[in-house]
This record gives C-alpha cells, sequence and structure tokens, in this order.
C-alpha cells in the first residue's frame, strides 16, 4: 500500500474519533473535534497531491478516497444534526445524493469502470468540509460564553461573523451536492450509451 493510501485509510479510521468528540460536551474536547477533523479534512487533499506528483494513482485509491470523503462528512454531519446544529432537510439531500452517488460508483465499478472524484465531487467535499468546520467553531464560541462568560463587541462580531459563515456555506454545500450529483448522473448516462454501443 503506498503512502497515499495509507493517509485515505488513516482518514477512514480516524472518523469514529471524530463522531465521538463532537458529543462530548467539554471545551477540550469541542477543540479536539475542530483541530482533528481539520487534520482529516486536510489530509484528503495531502494524499490527492501526492498521488498525482508521485504517479501513484490507484484503481485502489480512487474507489477509497470517494469513500473516506463521504465517512467523514456523514459521521459529522449526523450527530451534528443531533445536537440541533443541521436541519433534517440537509441531512436527508447529503444522504440521498451519497447513496445515489454509490449505487452508480458499484454499478459501474462491476462493469470494470472506477469512478474518480471529479472537480464537482471535490468542490462538494470541500463545501461540506468548511460547512462542519465553522459548525464546529460555533460549538466552540458557545462554550467559551457560557462557561468563560466571553462578551463584548468584538466578540459579539466575531460570533455573528462565525453564524455568517455557517449560513452561507449552507446553501453553497446545497448548491455544490445538487450539482455534483446531476455531474455524476449525466457522466453515467454517458458510461451506459457507451456500453450500449
Amino acid at each position: 500500500m503506498n503512502t497515499p493510501n495509507k493517509i485515505t485509510v488513516a482518514r477512514i479510521a480516524v472518523t469514529p474519533l471524530i463522531a465521538w468528540l463532537i458529543y462530548q460536551e467539554g471545551l477540550v474536547e469541542r477543540w479536539a473535534a475542530f483541530i482533528v477533523f481539520v487534520v482529516a479534512a486536510v489530509s484528503d487533499v495531502v494524499d490527492g497531491s501526492l498521488a498525482r506528483d508521485k504517479g501513484e494513482v490507484t484503481r485502489f485509491g480512487q474507489l477509497l478516497d470517494p469513500i473516506a470523503d463521504k465517512m467523514l462528512v456523514l459521521v459529522t454531519i449526523i450527530p451534528l444534526f443531533g445536537l440541533g446544529l443541521v436541519p433534517l432537510w440537509l441531512v436527508i439531500l447529503i444522504l440521498t445524493r451519497e447513496v445515489i452517488i454509490t449505487v452508480f460508483r458499484a454499478y459501474n465499478f462491476r462493469e470494470g469502470h472506477v469512478i474518480a472524484a471529479t472537480r464537482w465531487g471535490k468542490s462538494k467535499a470541500l463545501s461540506q468540509n468548511w460547512f462542519v468546520g465553522s459548525l464546529l467553531v460555533l460549538r466552540i464560541n458557545h462554550m467559551y460564553t457560557e462557561s468563560r462568560g466571553f462578551s463584548g463587541v468584538a466578540w459579539s462580531q466575531w460570533q455573528a461573523f462565525t453564524r455568517g459563515v455557517v449560513e452561507v456555506s449552507l446553501w453553497i454545500v446545497v448548491g455544490l451536492t445538487l450539482l455534483s450529483m446531476v455531474d455524476y448522473l449525466v457522466r453515467h448516462r454517458q458510461l451506459s450509451v457507451g456500453r450500449e454501443a
């Protein structure tokens, strides 16, 4: 197993820890959830760059990397929904998209085609990571306000900025989730036509 694939496997392995940390109430755990999540999200960029730069792009990596992306998002979105920070309709949208694309990938893999992540898919993953990271920062803010008594104009502005980032990134996530799904379905249709021809 090459280095990029090892990084991908490590990203998958750490996702349960992130989910557990999100459910913890302490300030240290909230910071840990944010830091571990950021490291995991950055590793997605690192393993892809290493694979391309070293010429180590493999079928295994092309198949595993999108799975790691999906796991990272789902094991954070679902706990955040459980804490009341993510609306149910967004969870349903993301889950529906991932189920459709997973079935699409599995079908094409059975037909001998490994469908690597596209530019739209990567943009979708980036927007989801940004959204989740913003929510984790928002939880840290709440803890500083509630338990440490942080206040003042500067602190209020920082909180308002964080909430604004969350709201804007939410709608970017919606747009890219839908757009990337349509992109994959169009590609699926083209592959189907090619096989029929």
